[in-house]
C-alpha cells in the first residue's frame, strides 16, 4: 500500500511539472537574495527529457517523515561527483544526493547537486 502511494505522489508531481511547462513556463528566474535550503536523500527520479529538467529526491524530515523534493535543474546548476562536475544525466536513480535548492513563485529550482 505504501508503495502505490509513493507511485501516486510521484505521478502527480510529474502531472504538475508537465502542466507547469505546458502553460508557458520555459525557464524559471531565481533572485540572487533568496535563501537556499539542502535536502540529502535517495534519488527516486531524473528526467532530462521534461524542458525544463528535474530531479526528485526522497528525504526523511527531522521527525523520521518520508518527504518528496522535486526541483527544477537550470543549465546553471553546479552538478558534481565529489569533486568532478557531471550532467544531470550522469545520475542515477537509488543513488545519495545533496540538493541545494530556492523557492520562487513557480516553484523549487536546484542552484546545486552534489552525488558523493
Amino acid at each position: 500500500m505504501e508503495r502505490k502511494r509513493k507511485e501516486a505522489l510521484l505521478r502527480k508531481l510529474f502531472v504538475m511539472l508537465a502542466v507547469a511547462g505546458m502553460v508557458g513556463v520555459t525557464a524559471l528566474v531565481v533572485e540572487a537574495d533568496q535563501p537556499t535550503r539542502t535536502v540529502k536523500g535517495e534519488v527516486v527520479a531524473v528526467n532530462v527529457a521534461d524542458s525544463p529538467p528535474v530531479i526528485v529526491v526522497k528525504t526523511l524530515t527531522a521527525k523520521k517523515q518520508e518527504s518528496i523534493v522535486g526541483a527544477v535543474v537550470e543549465s546553471g546548476t553546479v552538478i558534481t561527483r565529489g569533486a568532478k562536475k557531471v550532467t544531470l544525466d550522469n545520475l542515477k536513480v537509488g543513488e545519495t544526493a545533496s540538493v541545494t535548492y530556492v523557492k520562487n513563485d513557480d516553484g523549487l529550482v536546484a542552484r546545486a547537486i552534489h552525488v558523493p
